[in-house]
């Protein structure tokens, strides 16, 4: 993950910290612990030890959760083109029961509940769903499961106990959205038989000093003259079919943490999050048009733009440019077209390329933006790490089914 371009509009701004002094006010932040994830050899083992058993117990598994406990993995499942994880996440009955049809029994099927709080009443029901419909197969939920929670009471921690599942942990320290490197991806690895050390490692080069003034403090930088300005919008375009649900975490990490009322001098950009090059036939017509502030990032990747395969023979006079030429020139072109013409039309623009999609690049780019979207919560002096925003809808949910019952 590396800063291949980078345009910069250097603003000046009262009390304004630098990259670095927000960084370093992050990490004075006793009660996050999110950047420490890579040092607790403790989550580490254990999920290495639970998801080994598990991997060689069932050929397949459905991961159940909401948020931050299903963002994360489904992003995973999706760069690292895992087949055997379908990841679940609206209570949408449709989706269960097509769920249900998808096996023809359930005891090849290993289940994983993810609810960091452990009260997640959609998680919950979805757990209530499947035990009902392992029971009609004399299976037992219970001996299929693995929780992932904080390690105090609550619903899916009591069941967990009285159950006997194996019990994973979500530190208290470290927030739902923030928790991708915790045992929730460190499972994910194991489940999909790849290589977890390389996934801690990425996370770990993040905090690199090389690293982070090479790419980390540049694209901190690149966002703060963002929001001095102003802006309104900011562009995530991702140019690779199977990383479009990386921009999706994103989308969650940068917009739960960031829209706050409390900040004294900025408000957040709204994260649009797009695919390159499907949403340049409709966002591209919104993002070059419209006159509110904006600033883009494009990422690219090696594995889309450098593909052998070749087109021997063409049918059109539109594909008789690609003939004898590799397929994968054709997005390759169109991401170097888009860095261009945010170039051309003088909007601020930040292009990142990425050499390889696996468990160590996952690492570092999960880790790169949480450590940005603290800094940005330090910088725009909040609390990037509370979500009072979303707490009105689950009181007004509960209200609402009460009244039903």
């Amino acid at each position: 993950m590396q800063i291949s371009y980078i345009s910069s509009h250097n603003l000046s701004a009262p009390h304004s910290l630098t990259p670095s002094q927000c960084l370093e006010k992050l990490m004075d932040r006793k009660e996050i612990g999110f950047y420490k994830l890579p040092e607790m050899n403790h989550l580490w083992s254990q999920s290495e030890q639970v998801g080994d058993t598990f991997a060689n117990k069932f050929k397949h598994f459905v991961w159940v959760g909401i948020g931050g406990s299903s963002l994360g993995p489904k992003a995973m499942v999706d760069a690292l083109n895992v087949k055997h994880i379908q990841v679940l996440e609206n209570p949408d009955i449709q989706t269960l029961l097509a769920t249900k049809k998808r096996f023809s029994t359930f005891k090849d099927v290993g289940f994983v509940f993810v609810s960091k709080s452990g009260t997640t009443i959609e998680t919950l029901a979805t757990m209530d769903f499947f035990a009902q419909e392992l029971a009609a197969e004399n299976l037992q939920l219970k001996n299929q499961t693995v929780v992932i929670t904080e390690l105090k009471t609550s619903s899916l921690y009591d069941w967990a106990k009285a159950n006997g599942a194996p019990i994973l942990e979500i530190p208290l320290n470290v927030g739902g959205r923030f928790s991708v490197l915790s045992s929730i991806g460190q499972l994910v690895i194991k489940l999909s038989k790849l290589n977890l050390a390389q996934f801690r490692q990425g996370a770990e080069s993040a905090l690199k000093t090389e690293y982070k003034e090479r790419t980390l403090y540049p694209l901190t930088q690149f966002f703060m003259e963002s929001f001095k300005r102003k802006d309104t919008l900011t562009y995530f375009w991702y140019y690779s079919d199977s990383t479009y649900q990386l921009g999706k975490w994103l989308e969650q990490l940068w917009a739960e943490s960031l829209a706050k009322r409390e900040s004294p001098l900025y408000v957040a950009t709204a994260p649009i999050v797009s695919l390159g090059a499907n949403d340049q036939h409709s966002i591209l017509q919104q993002m070059m048009e419209t006159q509110l502030g904006k600033a883009i990032v494009v990422h690219r990747f090696k594995g889309s733009e450098e593909n052998d395969y070749q087109l021997k023979t063409t049918q059109f006079p539109e594909t008789h440019i690609l003939k004898n030429r590799p397929l994968s020139h054709l997005l390759k072109t169109e991401a170097q077209a888009m860095t261009e013409s945010q170039k051309e039309s003088k909007h601020p623009v930040c292009e990142i390329k990425f050499d390889k999609m696996d468990e160590y690049s996952l690492g570092l780019y999960f880790m790169t933006y949480q450590l940005l979207v603290g800094m940005m919560g330090e910088f725009m002096q909040i609390n990037a790490f509370n979500q009072p925003g979303v707490e009105l809808g689950k009181i007004i949910t509960k209200k609402l089914l009460t009244q039903v019952n």
